[in-house]
């Protein structure tokens, strides 16, 4: 088997669902975002972590994951963030998940598929205070939902949110953005509805005034992206050479002769590239942990495989452990270092990693 892994932990992430929770009042729900296979992490297996961990809920992105979490056996409420197209609704009713809604044409044929099966459905009113992605945005739209709801008996409320988009760096948008959707939650209280209210994900949730009757974190479960102490990375990409070979003075590497050795130069070559989800744009900017060690990406990064130098690194092998993203030894390459290499985010990173990447998950990494 290839020695490429992408180990997991899902102690770690069990541990991090326990911080959060400890971190917020004890009326605060926690609802944990299992969607993109949980970033990466495995849906089944960080989901079962996280509500072991005290999580309320699981949200996913579409009606898909919501079906795999429940063959999984997973019975808590599931919130389906994402758009749902009319044809996926009575998948959702079956799968006893509750869709974001945000039309009253999709509200009708929820109920429709509600009647059609024989069984109540769920769902979350979805509320655009300036995303600008989906949701009900006008006080006007918000009025004939509310109208096309008390029409729809077989469809529960069972939630009100919406999205913050700056949150990270704009409070003066995200404090309108928690006004307006205040009162889109005290119109439909007013309506006679009594939804969970919840905005706030992992960007937000730790300001009290965001935190309404539920919160939702994503990447802090995740072990990044949080002021909460305590968090840690669930995450290890390990590898181990398939060559080590010394280069003269003046020889290049990989394709389109990038690299140019200075020196004689040992190179270690991985069985990793961007057919694996480690980015071209890693090439001559990455670098990877060896015997405790940085060693520089050199080259461009192949499809396939990935050069890195280790002139110089004491007890350099074969068999010698390569660390391409997570801890080894005293030094750590954490998701947002590679994702600067990358000139992109930590999700990305995170999740890119392709299904020829051997998962493994232990208790710890």
């Amino acid at each position: 088997m290839r020695k490429t892994t992408l180990q997991i932990s899902t102690g770690a992430l069990e541990h991090n669902a326990r911080t959060l929770r400890a971190a917020l009042p004890e009326k605060v729900r926690m609802m944990a975002v299992v969607k993109a296979d949980a970033y990466g992490h495995g849906l089944a297996q960080a989901g079962r972590a996280f509500l072991q961990g005290g999580a309320w809920g699981l949200a996913v992105a579409i009606v898909d994951e919501a079906a795999a979490l429940r063959r999984e056996g997973m019975d808590c409420p599931v919130l389906i963030l994402g758009g749902t197209d009319r044809d996926s609704l009575e998948e959702a009713v079956l799968a006893d998940a509750s869709p974001a809604v945000f039309s009253p044409g999709m509200l009708r044929d929820l109920q429709a598929a509600a009647v059609r099966l024989g069984r109540r459905a769920r769902a979350h009113l979805k509320i655009d205070t300036g995303m600008s992605r989906i949701g009900v945005r006008e006080e006007n739209a918000l009025e004939e939902m509310l109208d096309t709801w008390r029409a729809c008996p077989m469809v529960e409320m069972e939630g009100i949110f919406t999205h913050f988009c700056v949150s990270e760096t704009d409070e003066e948008f995200t404090n309108l953005q928690n006004r307006r959707f205040c009162q889109a939650v005290n119109r439909a209280r007013q309506a006679g509805f009594a939804p969970i209210a919840h905005a706030a994900a992992t960007g937000a949730f730790e300001n009290p005034a965001y935190q309404h009757d539920m919160v939702r974190p994503g990447l802090a479960l995740y072990g990044l992206g949080a002021q909460t102490p305590g968090l840690k990375l669930a995450q290890r990409l390990v590898t181990r050479p398939v060559r080590l070979q010394k280069i003269h003075r003046g020889d290049t590497v990989s394709y389109g002769r990038t690299f140019r050795a200075e020196r004689e130069t040992t190179v270690m070559t991985v069985p990793i590239g961007y057919g694996d989800g480690y980015p071209r744009l890693f090439s001559n900017r990455a670098c990877a942990l060896v015997e405790g060690k940085r060693a520089p990406q050199i080259g461009r990064v192949c499809m396939d495989m990935t050069m890195f130098d280790v002139t110089g690194i004491p007890g350099v092998s074969m068999e010698s452990e390569v660390t391409l993203m997570g801890r080894q030894r005293s030094d750590c390459l954490s998701p947002e270092e590679l994702a600067g290499w990358a000139e992109t985010i930590p999700y990305e990173i995170m999740l890119g990693f392709s299904a020829r990447v051997h998962r493994q998950w232990r208790q710890d990494i």
